[in-house]
């Protein structure tokens, strides 16, 4: 049995990042970029107005009185004639500044009579209001590094810049293994001894809040042969694998012997933590094996402390952990050193408040927990006000 710290280290030591994939933008949301992108134009690509005016000669202000309107220029449909002195060009946000203008007066500092503006500005610099060729980003300039989290923005300043596609780290395959003879489809009648599965529908949901939409789930009864046939299915066809149930060594727990059987790496077996003692990680090739518990709120447990670890360093993510913050518990705890715990609680500005029903078969404090309260081993009882670290969990 090791340790929890011990546990998260090999975790991260036997995890890898998926080969890149190239991706258009539109499908890119949420995904980690895998090379540096560079511009492939100015942008803008040409001087651009900022505002609804008139494209002048800037030092016709406030010499010229009266400046003649020869055209207009509204975005997409350019004025294609140079202008010169006393000339100006009606000009809308975005449209094209035409050749010989340096400046733009906005409509409202201006009134028009007979065909021409008369200004009611005394003075104004060159290259007002005019967004210049290249002053947002330059042909050959970086636009985002290797590592950069593609958000809304992101994609929207690639749209903009004419990249239609990216190389990204993709979402890894994921596969779900739930056993256990007592399990029943929700929806059907229970008869005696049996319960609703569960865990199928927690992991996949906890899954989807870290972009992991496509999940192959797969319920299977206390077998051996089914067992083992179905981990090296799912094994050879999957990323990661996550078996619930069946790890432990009791008479119809199957999956640690089908694993050795199947030349899994035991990586580790068993953490000194609370729920989620029995928790099982290895590898076979390039697939990574999580045996989690059984019991629902031990399998949510060790998902969110060491599941999405991997997969975040699969997609590419340097931060691949919870988030940790310190906040003051509002109660007392009483506990015994020598085995690590992880709470589930409810947080409150700097505070955070441990929840009712703890026990491992109890997935309803879930239901309302924003967080872990982890207590590490050496710890002992913990009193009202004191300082713990918790780990926040994914909307």
């Amino acid at each position: 049995m090791i340790s929890v710290e011990e546990a998260k280290i090999l975790i991260v030591k036997s995890s890898f990042r998926l080969n890149p994939v190239c991706r258009e933008i539109s499908k890119s949301l949420r995904c980690v970029l895998a090379e540096d992108l560079f511009s492939p134009l100015n942008y803008p690509p040409f001087d651009q107005s900022a505002m609804d005016g008139f494209a002048i000669f800037h030092s016709d202000i406030p010499g010229k009185v009266e400046i003649e309107i020869v055209g207009e220029s509204p975005a997409g449909n350019p004025y294609k004639e140079k202008i010169s002195s006393g000339q100006s060009v009606r000009v809308f946000t975005g449209g094209k500044i035409p050749e010989g203008a340096d400046a733009v007066i906005v409509q409202e500092k201006v009134s028009i009579e007979n065909g021409k503006i008369i200004s009611e500005e005394k003075q104004i610099i060159k290259g007002a209001n005019i967004r210049e060729n290249g002053s947002q980003i330059k042909k050959g300039e970086l636009v985002l590094k290797k590592g950069t989290v593609l958000n809304p923005g992101a994609i929207g300043f690639l749209a903009s810049l004419g990249i239609t596609e990216v190389k990204v780290f993709p979402e890894p395959k994921v596969s779900i293994i739930v056993t256990g003879n007592e399990l029943q489809k929700s929806g059907n009648p229970l008869v005696n001894g049996q319960i609703y599965e569960s865990n199928s529908f927690a992991l996949k949901s906890a899954l989807e809040s870290i972009n992991i939409p496509s999940v192959n789930i797969v319920i299977i009864g206390d077998d051996e042969k089914i067992t083992k046939e179905t981990l090296s299915k799912e094994i050879n066809n999957s990323d990661v694998v996550l078996v619930s149930g069946g790890i432990s060594v009791g008479k119809y727990d199957f999956v640690g012997k089908c694993l050795e059987e199947l030349q899994v790496e035991n990586v580790f077996y068993k953490i000194s933590q609370k729920p989620g003692k029995p928790m099982f990680f290895g590898r076979k090739n390039d697939c990574l094996i999580f045996g989690l518990p059984g019991n629902p709120a031990s399998a949510l447990s060790c998902f969110y402390e060491y599941v999405i670890t991997s997969l975040k360093i699969m997609q590419g993510f340097s931060d691949i952990s919870l988030k940790k913050v310190c906040l003051k518990i509002i109660s007392d705890y009483k506990k015994k050193e020598g085995l690590s715990l992880f709470l589930k609680g409810k947080t409150m500005e700097d505070k955070v408040e441990i929840l009712s029903g703890q026990e491992s078969n109890n997935i309803g404090a879930f239901a309302f927990a924003d967080c872990l309260i982890y207590l590490p081993a050496e710890k002992g009882n913990v009193k009202s006000g004191e300082f713990v670290e918790v780990h926040l969990l994914p909307v």
